[in-house]
């Protein structure tokens, strides 16, 4: 079982993918779905770009579209976790799996 399919199976996610300098690494994002990951993309990239211009140590953020929420985990600075997930997804659970898994996504 990948760990999409355990955050799919656990609720969290209904979609997910791992970037890494800007390019995706993996992703469970079907054909159907790649513009949103697109617009996910840039947005939470900009998002994480703007924040380190700042100097804090912010690594979530959150964007809620429609009845979806996108959700973007800075790992590293390289590495960016975007998520698609129903607007009323718990966020700390998600958060949590991150933590727990972290070099799972890493290695992804």
């Amino acid at each position: 079982m990948t760990i999409w399919h355990e955050m799919q199976d656990k609720g969290l996610i209904l979609y997910g993918c791992v970037l890494q300098s800007g390019d995706v690494q993996a992703s469970s994002f079907p054909p159907e779905a790649k513009k949103q990951l697109s617009v996910a993309k840039q947005a939470l990239a900009y998002i994480f770009r703007s924040v380190e211009k700042s100097a804090k140590s912010h690594d979530e953020a959150h964007l809620e579209i429609g009845d979806c929420l996108f959700s973007g985990f800075q790992l590293d600075p390289n590495t960016l976790l975007i998520f698609l997930s129903e607007h009323d997804t718990n966020t700390l659970q998600i958060r949590q799996f991150i933590d727990q898994n972290k070099k799972r996504f890493l290695d992804v």
